[in-house]
């Protein structure tokens, strides 16, 4: 919570809520690397930016230059995998993702239906989880080399919260579904709101 210039490496960890997160409260958060973990995620997410992103009421939030990178995730079974969940007013940006290999995909187990995503980029506005009155942004995303061996094949979502507070210019590479190269979004299960997003590239 509001770090910067931190690495994490080298950790497994199992966990009854999010296993890698990062939120803002008093201060931003900046220059942060997770780099070959294990995780095993009973509950939330395995990978989290959010929902708090600026718990602090801060002037000009930001959350930037977050990277994970060469972690395998062992067991997935509630939320998402991979998430950036933006229900403050803070800018998330040069966000990185890389090298992501899911062994055991079950979400959407228990009470996670309702976000039974592979992938899920959303801005929001939280009755349990925002602070501030208005949204924020969420820019430059790198999402690459991400693959699921087996469990469940489930969506994607990536939706922004209007016109003014969009998702932008994200780029999903290399991705593979239970051996399935995905090519295209239809054939990845992508939801993706085209008033609230800009230049989305799958490649």
């Amino acid at each position: 919570q509001s770090c910067e210039n931190i690495l994490v490496q080298n950790c497994f960890v199992r966990s009854w809520d999010d296993s890698l997160v990062v939120k803002n409260y008093a201060g931003d958060s900046r220059n942060i690397t997770f780099q070959n973990n294990q995780l095993w995620t009973d509950l939330a997410q395995s990978m989290e930016i959010g929902f708090e992103t600026n718990k602090g009421s801060k002037e000009n939030a930001v959350i930037s230059n977050i990277t994970f990178e060469n972690i395998t995730v062992l067991n997935n079974f509630h939320k998402p995998v991979i998430s950036i969940h933006n229900a403050d007013d803070a800018m998330v940006k040069d966000i990185t993702f890389k090298n992501i290999t899911v062994e055991n995909a079950q979400m959407g187990s228990g009470d996670g239906s309702e976000m039974a995503y592979l992938m899920d980029l959303y801005i929001t506005q939280s009755p349990n989880w925002s602070t501030t009155k208005e949204r924020g942004q969420i820019r430059s995303i790198m999402i690459d080399g991400v693959k699921v061996l087996s469990g469940r094949f489930t969506a994607s979502r990536i939706k922004g919260y209007d016109a003014e507070h969009r998702i932008e210019d994200v780029t999903i590479r290399n991705l593979e579904i239970l051996g399935e190269k995905i090519t295209g979004f239809d054939q990845g299960k992508f939801e993706i709101d085209t008033e609230t997003t800009k230049n989305i590239v799958l490649e």
